[in-house]
């Protein structure tokens, strides 16, 4: 847990039929009080990372909602990037370049944190946990 700042964690259930990974990303689930592991990249409904594995649909899952917490990278990050999800595994890759290189392209990004550390794909790594959308409009 190096690096890590323990903020406020929430119980929620998971909704997957084979359950969440540690470190895993999760969104909002279809009922109230529950989570789900991410359907597509850059997906909206961020709810926090996972603070321990859950084998099991519907049991409850700790869930980190602040502060700095280890992710999985997705793909290669440099301390500083916006991140977002990348996969169905709950992993995160950076939407830097893609947020600075947008303009005059429409283009919706929901940032879930930003790198506190640099990383490549398959490495665990902290992230401060930062929840907003960059909306880029045609100029």
């Amino acid at each position: 847990m190096a690096g890590q700042t323990l903020g406020f964690v929430k119980a929620y259930r998971i909704e997957n039929s084979t359950g969440v990974a540690k470190f895993a990303c999760v969104v909002q689930g279809a009922a109230d009080g529950n989570c789900k592991l991410p359907t597509a990249q850059n997906v909206a409904g961020f709810v926090g990372v996972t603070v321990e594995a859950q084998a099991n649909q519907y049991k409850g899952v700790a869930v980190q909602k602040n502060g700095i917490f280890d992710v999985i990278a997705g793909g290669t990050i440099t301390r500083g990037d916006r991140l977002a999800i990348y996969s169905a595994a709950g992993d995160v890759y950076s939407v830097e370049a893609a947020i600075e290189a947008a303009p005059g392209t429409a283009a919706r990004y929901n940032v879930v944190g930003k790198a506190e550390m640099s990383a490549v794909a398959g490495d665990q790594f902290p992230m401060f946990l930062q929840d907003y959308v960059v909306n880029i409009a045609v100029s």
